[in-house]
């Protein structure tokens, strides 16, 4: 009678609410495929994503051993989840792995102790959980907990508890992780990842690394591991060979995320990109292709810009622009020179650049964040995702040296679409963030919150967004006004909005919580979690845009006193001003769908404002075209609205031409049938009319501008 088969089961799950974008498990994939090379004949292992599909699976075929991706959005879920697999199989062997945990020897062994794992793997995990299956193998049957807990071997890259005497037993990095080239074999070229890219139901987006770790040691991030810092390549062939493998093989289109920490920082990425571009042409599979670009190489950055062409979403990440407060977070940025002349050449290339900010940078004061948004817009970038910063274990900042030299004070929140309930177990993640550094206080952070949340309702949602071109046309800078918005607002002319304001300080006040426990006793009582999956936990930001959208007055007086702020500076404009302001409350979609009104008279001046500044109807005419060129399978360069509005001869329509400058035009909006037919889709999903703000929330996560009227000119 043969030995039955060494049982492994490994996931990285997440949460699955209010979520429409999954990756892949892309790093479970690369553990099993090295397993099934080395050791298949002897195991059977099987890949989760969704954790009811591994309470499922492990209810009907227990297995051996639980190998978890832990992330501090998934920690408690990985704890549900270990439970119930104990309770099916109480000698079930639980290994965990991610870069979530604390580096240095103490912290390992305070891990290991507070989390229900019987090992850790430290860093890569493909050699190192292979060498350890391979010793559980050679002790195969037997009791694998009691056979690895007391062997007192060190194994490579893993940590343990020696069953009797409760020592850290620690291994060293293996060979292969101090060499150049990655050995390991593809899980999308092996078949592990079919049955993700192409589930009929939900398939996931597919993810790519071409190179591992990172050169530069930010503080702030868990690639900051100076034993990380060195940047080592997957085989070119084998990912040219993915590639070709994701365009062949998965049957839509589809959106592909590199895993890179810097793609473009080594020559051979033009190549890749290269590939990208050929397989586009030829098979017409890329939507979009997100990477984290490299620091290193402005002119090897544009290179890849316009190779991809429409096909990549340029996101360069500064963090702040504010001098010398990086030095005190490891981190360099390029010069400012530099940042500038790969934001020109992007933009001339046709595409709009990101960035992302984070708030609270140890020696950055509220003021210096402020006037670092200002570089954010001059610089040219169109958009900047502002985040708290996480103090996530792994990262230098989270060390206890490093928080007691910058004074760092810190809170939890609940991460707004991590949480369920799985096999009857209420599982709640939450995130650790700064809430006070020796340079900003509490209170900064809070009126910091306000702050931004005005600059992603005019920036991201485009609310008001003539007022705010017309207001920086006119020498007025848009972080200025967003400041002053910010402040005070007149309760005596702006009731409503003046208590919004207050509500909206109160809430953002009140989602910290002093320790997970204290978070828990709260969200945990049966009333509040069935609010909470029922109505979700609200990103502060996205609830502000949903209350502007269903709520008529408080959209009235938020653009008012937007217009109001701006006539304080330009008061000779008031006319054109007040006219932006009904432009903007009339673009917004009054839902749900009544009493819309399709058309408005402005003046010619407003009118030619509106068409150099914000013509998002030309420019969505011009990106549908693109769309149109691209489901035929023909390439066309992208192009941003400030390249089509100085292009007058391609487009004459663009400015209007009128001998009687006082003369009305007529604009004439319209709404988007896709948008309004996804909105009616979520509002039934989330359970009716009641519920409208969360099916705006989740409507508002998948396309920012989805309220957004589309308009012309009547000539």
């Amino acid at each position: 009678m043969s030995q039955r088969k060494l049982k492994i089961y490994l996931a990285d799950l997440i949460h699955d609410r209010h979520v429409y974008n999954y990756s892949v498990p892309l790093n479970v994939g690369y553990i099993t495929a090295l397993v099934n090379k080395r050791l298949g004949k002897s195991t059977e292992t099987k890949i989760y994503k969704f954790p009811d599909d591994l309470i499922s699976a492990m209810k009907s075929a227990p297995p051996d051993i639980l190998a978890l991706s832990n992330y501090d959005w998934n920690v408690n879920l990985n704890r549900a989840l270990i439970k119930i697999g104990r309770e099916i199989n109480p000698q079930l062997f639980v290994v965990m792995g991610g870069p979530n945990i604390k580096k240095k020897p103490e912290g390992i062994k305070d891990f290991l102790i507070n989390h229900p794992c019987d090992m850790h793997v430290v860093n890569e995990g493909e050699e190192a959980f292979s060498n350890i299956v391979e010793y559980i193998l050679g002790q195969w049957p037997c009791d694998i907990r009691k056979s690895v807990l007391s062997s007192g071997i060190k194994f490579e890259n893993a940590a343990y508890l020696e069953s009797e005497t409760q020592n850290l037993m620690l291994g060293k990095k293996p060979a292969s992780a101090h060499a150049k080239d990655i050995p390991f074999p593809s899980p999308y070229l092996t078949g592990l990842l079919d049955p993700f890219i192409n589930n009929a139901s939900f398939p996931l987006y597919p993810l790519i690394e071409t190179n591992r770790n990172c050169p530069y040691q930010c503080h702030f991030c868990v690639w900051g591991d100076f034993e990380l810092n060195k940047v080592r390549v997957f085989d070119f062939d084998t990912v040219i060979e993915e590639l070709r493998y994701m365009s062949k093989n998965i049957k839509t289109r589809f959106k592909l995320q590199f895993a890179d920490a810097n793609f473009g920082i080594l020559n051979r990425d033009i190549l890749i990109a290269e590939e990208i571009r050929r397989l586009n042409d030829k098979y017409n599979k890329f939507d979009r292709v997100y990477i984290a670009q490299a620091k290193n190489s402005v002119k090897r950055n544009l290179e890849i810009s316009k190779i991809l062409g429409h096909l990549m979403y340029p996101d360069f990440a500064v963090q702040t622009l504010t001098p010398g407060v990086l030095e005190y977070s490891g981190r360099k940025n390029l010069s400012n020179k530099e940042i500038k002349k790969y934001i020109d050449g992007v933009r001339k290339q046709g595409h709009d650049v990101m960035t992302d900010i984070l708030v609270g940078l140890p020696g950055e004061t509220k003021e210096q964040f402020i006037d670092s948004m200002k570089k954010v817009i001059d610089f040219g970038f169109l958009k900047a995702q502002v985040a708290d910063i996480r103090l996530l274990d792994g990262s230098v900042m989270a060390e206890d040296d490093y928080i007691k030299k910058f004074d760092l004070e810190s809170q939890f929140r609940v991460i707004p679409t991590a949480y369920g309930e799985y096999g009857g177990l209420k599982v709640i993640e939450y995130e650790k963030c700064i809430r006070k550094t020796n340079t900003m206080s509490t209170k900064d952070f809070l009126e910091l919150r306000l702050f931004n949340t005005n600059f992603f309702l005019l920036y991201y949602i485009e609310m008001g967004r003539p007022l705010v071109d017309f207001a920086k046309k006119n020498n007025v800078h848009p972080i200025t006004l967003i400041s002053d918005i910010s402040k005070n607002v007149d309760k005596e002319n702006y009731p409503v909005l003046a208590e919004y304001i207050e509500e909206y300080i109160k809430m953002a006040n009140n989602e910290w919580y002093n320790s997970v426990q204290e978070a828990n006793k709260y969200y945990l009582q049966p009333e509040i979690f069935n609010k909470l999956m029922k109505e979700g936990f609200p990103k502060l930001s996205y609830e502000f845009a949903a209350q502007l959208i269903t709520r008529d007055d408080l959209r009235k007086e938020y653009l008012e006193w937007i217009g109001e702020n701006i006539k304080r500076k330009l008061p000779n404009k008031k006319s054109i001003i007040d006219e932006l302001v009904t432009f903007s409350v009339k673009r917004i979609y009054n839902l749900p769908f009544e009493g819309i009104q399709n058309s408005m008279e402005i003046s010619f001046a407003s009118a030619n404002h509106l068409l150099e500044y914000v013509n998002d109807y030309n420019y969505n005419k011009a990106d549908e075209e693109y769309k149109n060129a691209a489901r035929k399978g023909e390439y066309r360069e992208s192009f941003d609205t400030a390249n089509l509005m100085k292009n007058k001869k391609k487009h004459p329509k663009t400015f209007i031409k009128d001998s009687n400058k006082n003369s009305k035009i007529k604009i004439k909006f319209d709404i988007d049938t896709a948008n309004k037919e996804d909105l009616i889709k979520e509002i039934k999903r989330h359970g009716g009319q009641k519920d409208l703000n969360t099916a705006i929330q989740v409507l508002l996560q998948k396309n920012q501008k989805s309220f957004l009227r589309s308009w012309d000119i009547q000539y």
